[in-house]
């Protein structure tokens, strides 16, 4: 290759016609520059650095790369371009298939971030799973059967959450499951059978007869895993998929295939289970319904399938558990009899109705037209995730109830409590999901928009499920009045939906109620609640911190020890953001890290945030990013990629990297974050425009209005669809708008946007909350510049108020607020007026030296024009001097000083006069004053 080629990099199209594909071309370039000491660009597919290739396979080539925008590590299929043999046709349906399912989240499922097209080829962008397939996992030790049903019960959740989305996966086997090093199977290649290893893939070919392109690609299929309608080129749907699954499951637990389906069609024989390998008769009977030639005769879906594999073993697993907790809680060597028995059934049974009475179809179909009837314009398909995310939890809920139950024993006492503990724990969260749908049946705009967020709060059953290694807690786990809980619920709800004043009031109004009925334990949620609210959403920090002070009381009370740290946490947070005291946060900060955490790697993130929240306020911005991208990371380890935390921790990211002067790396994690939450959510959904409105602000401080204007204006049109004109996102779209219109000149837009501003933030926040205070700034540089100087020191007073109401933790500019007093003042003839501000000024920079030392001279000046007023020339001559003396001294740095020595110049000139003195200086003085400020 010449020296132009070295610098290129094959185009996907042309993938597999090189000698080198992506990943043996990122390592040649790293040879060739050490060898020649020469830069060579690495190889890149859009912004992904190819880092090394995974595998390989009949439709392509799977690469680990480098996603240089979000420093992260992901997964690219790379398709060849020789697959998509019908050109523009198979290019779109790969894509349409792919971008379908992108939009399935679920566990057991590997998740899409990207489908896309570069250089003329197709790639797709996944998480990159660490760990391996489901059949090297198998091959790599002997499993018990046990745990080989629990890999694959978990893979078929994952199928039967594709299929509940309409999605077929038409190729699944053992190499396309993918067993993480948490353990978590995930299936992969949906619809697209590009496999991790290098294991041969055919294409079968198609017969005639019908078939729909809609639910069956022709790219699809390994032979020993078709299905029979497959392999003849059939319409396919979720039950080819079980017979595939059905196949992969004889393979792991008998440790051979059964014969292929073109064999078996041919002779039209039922499948013939090899005879040996440790399978029970339950389950060759469960692995040849599945493998019926007939469609009809399998199992009707997934579902039921799962039912089978879960509740067959279940006596057995009965048991064990029981011996564990035994043998845990009282050291029993032995037990003389088997604890459990079949009776329990029906009683099991009854633990899955219970959550079915409260979420059945008639409920779905409820709360659709409640979601639709809002009139938003992303109502369906908020409506959609919301539903699958409904299902999921029922469905986890279900699982553990039914596991706990068939545990139950009252042989011992230990057991007793133990069982009752995780009955009470599903309880609660029955309860909270039972509000949550109450909440969902009455939804509003706000409640729509926010319908991710609100279930991502519900409690995760998997902690109320009974085990060995479960901590025996002879104290209430948290509130246990059935009333107190529902009002936490509610108070969440508005919370993670961002009513910041609703939630406040229910709260505050509940308060008095959950005391009556002397529930410590609630409570002290209850004040943990209200005190984040008031931090995070109203940014009152001192409400905040007298209810987070009183949660710590009440916590100590009730011995909720798992509430402290939470507590702690807060209050740091609230000492770094809202009162900008880093010293104060830090002590609290100790405190939290210093209490055992129930969960740690979600304690790590939240305290990794907060801490970098107190770096900001230290003014260590870099090494904030450090740990914003350590909690991203913890965070994503934990969630999905697009749970609300993990998108949450992105926009801190970027934020963190404006304050850090990374502003333009800021904006590209913003634009990449948008168009990822846009193809998620649409344009007009409130998750995208508060990105936007992030990238408004972003451009900018690039100093790029147009473009910043732009966004804004969407963002804010956006969020007033979802949330009106009265709403704290609203209102900091119309403050960044005003401060584009003041530098342009439209001084009677931004006062009329900075005013709309105002009235939002009064209706919504205390008034000393930050960005009403930037408001009231605004607006003061806004009649300046319109010469409204009544206006103008009607707001300085207020800044002035709401700075002496706190003056510890006030982040009001005094000094400028002093300034604009007394200048205003003066201008409107009531000089005299000014001088307790002036007064106040002097002795404010005589205790704090100013950070230019030509602003001594404002205090001097102003305190000079009070005299002449109050007609004392000799006092007035005698206080300008000094303010010159220090202006001609002094470099002019900040804006409008210069403005301030003209000035200074023409009222000394104007007071030498008024003495009659020395009229060859005031000359002097009005001709300077001319060239500095022509007026």
């Amino acid at each position: 290759m010449d020296g132009k080629q070295e610098h290129t990099w094959p185009s996907l199209e042309r993938l597999g016609a090189e000698k080198r594909d992506l990943a043996d071309e990122a390592m040649y370039r790293s040879l060739k520059s050490k060898l020649f000491d020469e830069a060579y660009p690495p190889v890149q597919i859009g912004r992904f650095r190819v880092v090394q290739a995974l595998g390989q396979g009949g439709m392509g080539v799977v690469y680990a790369a480098q996603d240089v925008q979000l420093d992260r590590l992901v997964a690219i299929k790379v398709i060849r371009d020789d697959r998509l043999r019908e050109g523009a046709k198979d290019r779109a349906r790969l894509l349409r298939e792919a971008r379908m399912q992108a939009k399935l989240a679920h566990q057991n499922v590997v998740p899409i971030h990207e489908v896309s097209e570069y250089e003329g080829g197709v790639f797709i962008v996944m998480e990159l799973v660490k760990g391996s397939t489901l059949r090297e996992w198998l091959d790599r030790e002997p499993r018990p059967l046990a745990a080989i049903l629990e890999r694959f019960v978990e893979a078929a959740r994952g199928l039967a959450a594709a299929h509940r989305a309409g999605i077929v996966h038409r190729d699944f086997k053992l190499a396309n499951a993918l067993v993480g090093e948490d353990g978590r199977v995930r299936i992969a290649d949906f619809g697209l059978a590009v496999a991790h290893q290098s294991a041969p893939e055919t294409e079968p070919e198609r017969a005639a007869g019908p078939a729909s392109a809609a639910s069956t690609s022709k790219y699809a299929g390994t032979p020993t895993y078709m299905s029979p309608e497959q392999a003849l080129g059939r319409e396919c749907d979720a039950r080819s998929d079980q017979y595939s699954f059905a196949v992969a499951l004889t393979e792991a637990v008998l440790r051979r295939a059964p014969a292929p389906a073109l064999e078996r069609l041919a002779e039209r024989t039922a499948p013939a289970l090899p005879a040996d390998g440790p399978a029970p008769q339950w389950l060759r009977q469960a692995l040849s319904r599945a493998l019926s030639l007939d469609p009809a005769d399998r199992y009707p879906s997934m579902a039921a399938l799962i039912d089978v594999l879960v509740e067959s073993p279940r006596r057995r697993r009965r048991r064990a558990l029981a011996v564990g907790l035994v043998a845990a809680l009282t050291g029993a060597t032995a037990l003389g009899a088997t604890l459990f028995t079949d009776s329990s059934q029906p009683q099991c049974a009854q633990s899955d109705e219970r959550i079915r009475s409260i979420w059945n179809e008639a409920r779905r179909q409820s709360l659709h037209a409640a979601f639709t009837a809002t009139g938003l314009p992303y109502a369906e398909a908020s409506w959609r995730r919301a539903g699958a995310a409904l299902d999921a939890y029922a469905e986890r809920w279900a699982e553990v109830a039914r596991i706990n139950c068939e545990a139950t024993d009252a042989s011992t006492p230990q057991l007793d409590r133990l069982f009752a503990q995780g009955a009470a724990c599903l309880d609660r969260q029955r309860s909270a999901f039972v509000t949550l749908l109450d909440q969902f049946a009455a939804a509003d705009a706000g409640l729509v928009a926010g319908a991710d967020t609100a279930i991502a709060g519900l409690p995760p059953p998997m902690q109320c499920r009974v085990s060995p290694t479960m901590r025996m807690d002879d104290r209430p786990a948290g509130p246990t009045d059935p009333r107190v809980r529902e009002l936490l619920d509610r108070g969440k709800i508005l919370m993670n939906t961002q009513r910041g004043r609703d939630a406040a009031a229910l709260l505050d109004n509940a308060l008095p109620e959950i005391r009556s009925t002397s529930d410590v334990a609630g409570e002290a949620e209850a004040l943990l609640l209200l005190g984040r609210t008031q931090g995070r959403l109203l940014g009152d920090g001192p409400a905040a911190a007298r209810s987070l002070h009183q949660a710590y009381n009440r916590a100590n009370t009730a011995k909720q020890s798992d509430l402290k740290w939470e507590i702690w946490n807060e209050l740091a947070r609230v000492h770094a953001v809202v009162f900008d005291a880093p010293g104060e946060a830090r002590t609290w900060l100790d405190h939290a890290k210093s209490e055992t955490h129930p969960d740690s790697r979600a304690a790590e993130a939240a305290i990794a945030a907060v801490e970098s929240d107190i770096l900001i306020a230290e003014n260590r911005p870099a090494d904030a990013v450090g740990l914003r991208r350590s909690a991203l990371a913890t965070l994503k380890s934990i969630h999905p990629p697009d749970h609300p935390e993990v998108v949450l921790a992105l926009r801190s990211l970027a934020a963190g990297l404006g304050e850090a002067r990374q502003v333009q790396e800021a904006r590209d994690l913003n634009v990449q974050l948008l168009a990822d939450l846009q193809k998620e959510y649409g344009r007009e959904h409130p998750w995208p425009a508060r990105v936007e409105l992030d990238l408004g602000l972003d451009l900018l401080e690039l100093e790029r209005p147009a473009a910043a204007r732009e966004h804004l204006e969407h963002a804010r049109a956006a969020l007033v669809t979802t949330y009106g004109e009265v709403h704290l996102w609203v209102a900091k779209a119309e403050v960044a708008l005003a401060q584009l219109d003041l530098a342009e000149g439209e001084l009677a837009s931004a006062i009329v946007r900075a005013e709309k501003a105002l009235a939002a933030y009064d209706a919504l926040v205390p008034r000393a909350h930050v960005e009403r205070v930037m408001a009231l700034v605004l607006l003061t540089d806004a009649h300046w510049s319109s010469g409204r100087t009544d206006r103008l020191l009607a707001i300085s007073r207020e800044l002035l108020d709401i700075h002496d109401a706190d003056p510890t933790h006030s982040g009001v500019d005094v000094a400028g607020v002093l300034t604009n007093i007394g200048d205003s003042l003066c201008l409107l003839g009531r000089c005299t007026e000014a001088l307790p501000y002036f007064n106040r000024l002097m002795a404010l920079y005589l205790e704090d030296s100013p950070p230019e030392p030509a602003l001594r001279a404002v205090p001097l000046r102003g305190i000079g024009l009070v005299h002449g007023a109050k007609g004392q020339p000799e006092l007035a001559l005698a206080f300008l001097e000094q303010a010159l003396e220090i202006l001609e001294k002094s470099p002019l740095e900040r804006g409008g000083m210069s403005d301030i020595l003209a000035a200074t110049m023409r009222e000394l000139a104007d007071t030498l006069t008024a003495l009659r003195r020395d009229p060859e200086r005031v000359r002097q003085l009005r001709r300077r004053a001319a060239e500095i400020d022509p007026q």
